[in-house]
């Protein structure tokens, strides 16, 4: 167990390297054990849902079809898209790969949240699942293809590596594959405190090899379980809570961006920690270890991040800068966690579309180090959104931010966003809605938000996997190393 002193200046103070040591309830931490029984990943508090359409008719496209849903099931879809937009049908079976993390589980809704490729373009998937009817609980699952789209049994146990922690849901969110080749997957878990009947969220990361097993050299067991506003006095007063939707690496470091409070209860707060190779907590990071964002007392949220060539990090999500009006975030932090007054007067921008529900969900940064991206959408409820766009350079203040509709009259938002690896072209993949069925879309974009028209239809290409599907919806795009674009998501069940 690793727990460091605590800064008795803090009502709900930072536990300085608070990696507990898990009661773990895994196999081995090979994929024996699952989770979920939960709807798919539509973004939680303040975001909408991802899925129900409006009737409307999209432009643009490539592919159709796939048969009806028949059960109360989701499972993962992955698609490779050749250069010009086609469906590329030497992927998978004819252009699509389907991974059941809960196998012979009724009714599991199979989560996904972000994909990575490694340097042999072998692409990793990081989501959830149940495996056991008889708990209501999910966990943490990561997956990994070969190249070209089949399930690699070197990794995990036939392909799945799966962490249950007892018996607790861990909340699987964004994911990455290091330069080394190892994988560091974020999310969070509702562990009880041990105060009366408190539970509270706490960071929940893990390190595997690339053999899909735990890094015993990280945290405890290659498993960090930390509550960073853990309570100056533990016994006797509730904890805060808090979030990890996504971690990024830092020379060697963890940076970690997410929501959380140091209140028992109340409105959350964009948080974003550091820790180190081994899985400690970083005090030396931001203010008494945390970086702390709250606009105006109402809920702050921290989505993805990436980290920028000289360590400073991209931090994006969403902010609530008036009542009843959330807004695109973007932070800019400096490597050591302090606001980059460079980039913004207080080291954040919000963006306004002209819409009362707004947010940035992926980043993503360019091979050269130029340009950032992020994507989201712009909503005036959960049928009625728009996707949004912006592409920044790193350098100067050069920036596109825009609601970038893919339909003048669907629902469609971005969920993911990536750059082509041989250029400063940018990906966008999310859905669109068609007659109350959606579509897996991508869109490429130039660095000055103008769609490229030579992919796709109009720069949109478009596939419908599984026919009536409402919540069929891409969340990650990532593009391999011979500009092929692979685009991953949740299907219903077929």
């Amino acid at each position: 167990m690793h727990d460091e002193t605590k800064d008795p200046g803090m009502k709900a103070t930072l536990a300085g390297a608070l990696v507990l040591a898990l009661a773990l309830g895994f196999m081995g931490g090979c994929g024996d054990d699952d989770e979920e029984g939960v709807a798919p990943p539509t973004p939680d508090a303040g975001s909408g849902d991802a899925g129900t359409g409006d009737g409307g008719s999209g432009d643009g496209g490539s592919g159709d079809g796939g048969t009806p849903p028949t059960v109360d099931d989701t499972d993962l879809a992955v698609v490779r898209f050749n250069t010009d937009g086609t469906v590329d049908t030497t992927f998978g079976t004819n252009g699509i790969a389907t991974v059941d993390l809960s196998a012979g589980t009724a009714s599991a809704r199979d989560t996904l949240w972000s994909m990575d490729r490694d340097i042999s373009n072998r692409l990793v998937l990081f989501g959830g699942r149940k495996a056991d009817p008889n708990r209501a609980d999910l966990d943490y699952a990561v997956a990994r293809l070969t190249a070209n789209g089949a399930l690699d049994t070197a990794f995990g146990t036939n392909g799945i590596y799966t962490l249950n922690v007892s018996n607790l849901s861990e909340q699987a969110r964004n994911g990455y594959v290091q330069p080394d080749g190892k994988i560091l997957a974020a999310g969070y878990l509702s562990q009880p405190t041990g105060v009366g009947a408190q539970a509270a969220n706490r960071v929940l990361l893990q390190r595997l090899d690339d053999s899909g097993k735990l890094d015993t050299s990280f945290g405890s067991k290659g498993v960090v379980n930390s509550a960073p506003f853990k309570s100056a006095d533990p016994d006797n007063v509730e904890w805060g809570m808090a979030e990890a939707y996504a971690a990024g690496f830092q020379s060697g470091s963890y940076v970690t961006t997410g929501y959380g409070r140091t209140a028992p209860s109340g409105t959350v707060d964009l948080v974003s920690f550091r820790y180190t190779a081994a899985g400690r907590l970083d005090p030396t990071w931001g203010t008494n270890g945390a970086y702390v964002l709250n606009l105006t007392g109402a809920d702050d949220r921290g989505r993805d991040l990436t980290v920028l060539q000289d360590n400073r990090v991209f931090m994006v999500g969403s902010a609530t800068p008036a009542t009843s009006n959330i807004d695109a975030l973007v932070v800019m932090l400096q490597p050591n966690g302090q606001p980059d007054t460079g980039f913004a007067a207080e080291g954040y921008k919000t963006y306004d579309f002209g819409r009362a529900d707004e947010a940035f969900f992926d980043a993503a940064i360019s091979p050269d180090g130029a340009w950032v991206a992020a994507a989201g959408y712009s909503a005036v409820s959960a049928t009625d959104s728009d996707a949004a766009l912006l592409v920044r350079s790193t350098t100067s203040a050069t920036e596109f931010s825009d609601v970038v509709p893919l339909s003048e009259t669907a629902n469609n938002r971005f969920w993911s966003v990536a750059f082509n690896p041989a250029s400063t072209q940018v990906y966008a993949a999310g859905f669109i809605t068609e007659n109350g069925d959606n579509h897996f879309a991508v869109a490429r974009y130039n660095t000055d938000g103008t769609l490229d028209t030579t992919f796709g239809t109009n720069g949109i290409a478009k596939l419908n996997v599984v026919a009536a599907g409402t919540l069929e919806t891409a969340r990650s795009v990532v593009v391999q190393s011979d500009g092929k674009i692979v685009v991953a998501g949740i299907i219903e069940k077929k």
